[in-house]
C-alpha cells in the first residue's frame, strides 16, 4: 500500500508553482498551491501524479476535505484509490467505541445487552464477536446470514453453555435495543427495521443518519482519537492540518493482512485513546449520552 498525503500550502518563494512532491518513507506528501488549487489544470495533474507514483490510498488535509475532495471522489474511486475517512479504524476500534459510551454513561456492560446487526458478506471475520460475548450479559445478532450464525450459536451453546440470540425479524429484533452496533447496513437497509426510539446506533462501515420520524436516539458515525507524542512527532512531518484519526488509520491499515485480534493488540500497544465520538451534527457530548441513558431507564421503570 502506498499512501498519498495531500495538503494545501503557500509557496511563498515560488508563487507560480502549483504542486510539490516529497517522499515520506515509502509514501508521498503532495502539496497543492493554495492559490492554484481551483485552477482546471491542477486536478488532472494531481490524478496523473497519483497514478505515476502508484498511490492507492489518499489522506486529505482539513482544508481540502470539502469541495476539493468532493470533486475528486468519483475519479479516485474509478481508479480503485481509497480515500481514508476513519471508518477502517472504527472497524478495529469498535469495542473501544462501545466501551467509551458505557464508561461515559457509567454503566457496567456485564449487566447489559448489545445488538449487533450486519448483512451477509464473505469478508466479515466473526472472531470480533468474542469480546462482546465475554463482556456482555447477552449478545443479540440481527442478520440475514442466519445459517452461518445458527451454526455458531449451536457451537457456543454446546461447547461453553453460552447463549447468543440470532434473528432477522425486522419488526421485533431491534424494537427494544438500547445499543446497536451496525457493521455494514446502509441507511436504506436500516430504515426497514423497527428501532427503539432512544437507541444509540454505532455505524461502522457507513455514515448513517437514521432519521425515522419516531427516532430520538443517537447516530455515532466517527471518532476522534488521541495519539502518543511519538506519533504526533511523526505526523508533524506530514503537516499540521490533518485529522489525527485519519493519519493513524493510514498506519494501521498498512497491516491489513492481520487478523482482527492483531489489530486490537497493535492499537492497545500504541496506547490509542478515543477522546470524542462524532454524530450527525458533530461531537456527541456526555450530556447527550446521559440523557439517552435516563430516557431508557424511565422506559424500563414503566415496564416493570
Amino acid at each position: 500500500m502506498v499512501v498519498g498525503y495531500i495538503k494545501e500550502e503557500n509557496f511563498i518563494n515560488r508563487p507560480f508553482k502549483k504542486m510539490q512532491i516529497k517522499s515520506y518513507g515509502s509514501n508521498y506528501i503532495i502539496a497543492i498551491s493554495a492559490k492554484a488549487k481551483y485552477q482546471k489544470s491542477v486536478k488532472p495533474k494531481l490524478i496523473k501524479c497519483i497514478k505515476r507514483l502508484n498511490i492507492d490510498t489518499i489522506v486529505f488535509s482539513m482544508e481540502l476535505q470539502k469541495e476539493f475532495k468532493a470533486s475528486l471522489c468519483n475519479t479516485l474511486e474509478e481508479n480503485n484509490i481509497q480515500i481514508l475517512n476513519g471508518k477502517r479504524l472504527m472497524e478495529f476500534m469498535q469495542f473501544d467505541i462501545v466501551k467509551y459510551i458505557f464508561d461515559k454513561q457509567e454503566i457496567d456492560m456485564k449487566n447489559e445487552e448489545i445488538y449487533i446487526i450486519f448483512k451477509k458478506t464473505a469478508f466479515l471475520d466473526l472472531n470480533f464477536l468474542k469480546k462482546y460475548i465475554e463482556e456482555f450479559r447477552l449478545v443479540n445478532i440481527v442478520t440475514n446470514d442466519i445459517k452461518r450464525l445458527k451454526t455458531i450459536q449451536d457451537s457456543l451453546l454446546d461447547s461453553s453453555g453460552i447463549l447468543i440470540s440470532v434473528s432477522n425479524n425486522k419488526k421485533k429484533a431491534l424494537k427494544r435495543a438500547r445499543y446497536i452496533l451496525n457493521l455494514n447496513l446502509t441507511k436504506q437497509e436500516l430504515l426497514k427495521y423497527n428501532i427503539n426510539r432512544n437507541a444509540v446506533i454505532i455505524n461502522i462501515a457507513e455514515d448513517v443518519k437514521y432519521d425515522s420520524p419516531s427516532f430520538d436516539g443517537i447516530n455515532v458515525n466517527n471518532i476522534k482519537i488521541e495519539c502518543t507524542d511519538e506519533y504526533m512527532e511523526q505526523f508533524e512531518q506530514i503537516g499540521n492540518n490533518f485529522d489525527i484519526t485519519e493519519l493513524y488509520e493510514s498506519i494501521i491499515i498498512n497491516s491489513q493482512k492481520w487478523k482482527i485480534e492483531d489489530a486490537y493488540e497493535r492499537i492497545s500497544k500504541d496506547d490509542i485513546k478515543i477522546i470524542q465520538i462524532i454524530g450527525n451534527n458533530g461531537a456527541i457530548s456526555n450530556e447527550e449520552l446521559q440523557k439517552i441513558h435516563n430516557l431508557n431507564l424511565d422506559k424500563r421503570r414503566k415496564l416493570v
